[in-house]
């Protein structure tokens, strides 16, 4: 499935560059998203916690940098993971092309192409290229704000990025994989289902004084149709009195 997507940032371009190519400092703008350790040159393990209903799914897998053509500012970036439990997989190709609009601003084209399996694979291509649209809206003003404080808010993104006090790699190994658990616990879960519930909405809105107008006609043909065939209480009572009146007199002529 492709989505495409895009966004404008009000910082040059030079600088959404550099940003874009560090995945520990744009990671924080990706809700749910997390790093546990790098393991090559712009490559890294890292996890995605997505809510789906009551159902949190953990997603663990890579996630690369493949191609940065500076000159293009065009950034290829690929993800794949798998749900823990085995319920489904996830893969996405994301291809980030940069356009300087001037005045200091950057204009954003994301194209991805992704592959889902699982519950997540539910939601048809129209909610999902509206619910990633919401996220990217996310995505860069979170982006926009990292740029502008120059990521001493945020810091390294990295799980276990505290430097070790012994000096022994055991300890920097082992202080990466508590501080990894520590980071995925208390990432924020991307809730699909909310994200989701609000697309359908926007796509129904339009559409809900068109509904609204069907069901008043079809209760006023209802009631139309009724009136022919039913009599109200009152003429229905007055209609057995006076039946009523008539059978008393007959019996009397009879008598």
């Amino acid at each position: 499935m492709k989505l495409n997507n895009e966004f404008t940032v009000n910082v040059p371009v030079e600088e959404v560059w550099n940003v874009l190519l560090d995945l520990e400092r744009i990671t924080p703008c990706l809700p749910g998203a997390s790093l546990t350790q790098e393991t090559g040159e712009r490559e890294y393990d890292g996890a995605m916690k997505v809510k789906l209903g009551p159902v949190t799914q953990q997603y663990s897998g890579t996630v690369k940098i493949q191609e940065a053509d500076e000159s293009a500012h065009r950034a290829v970036l690929r993800a794949d993971g798998k749900d823990a439990r085995g319920q489904g997989t996830a893969s996405a190709t994301i291809i980030s092309t940069l356009q300087d609009e001037g005045n200091g601003s950057t204009k954003v084209q994301v194209e991805t192409d992704m592959q889902i399996t699982g519950r997540a694979a539910q939601f048809g291509r129209g909610v999902q290229q509206q619910v990633s649209e919401r996220l990217l809206q996310r995505f860069a003003d979170c982006l926009e704000e990292e740029i502008q404080n120059g990521g001493a808010s945020r810091g390294s993104s990295l799980a276990g990025a505290q430097p070790s006090t012994n000096g022994s790699g055991g300890g920097q190994a082992q202080s990466a994989q508590q501080g990894g658990g520590r980071q995925q616990d208390e990432v924020e879960a991307l809730d699909l289902g909310e994200a989701s519930r609000d697309a359908v909405m926007e796509r129904i809105k339009p559409l809900v004084p068109l509904l609204a107008g069907a069901v008043a006609l079809v209760f006023v043909l209802r009631l139309l149709r009724g009136g022919g065939k039913s009599s109200s209480p009152s003429s229905s009572a007055a209609s057995f009195s006076r039946s009523g009146a008539r059978g008393e007199f007959e019996a009397r002529l009879r008598f």
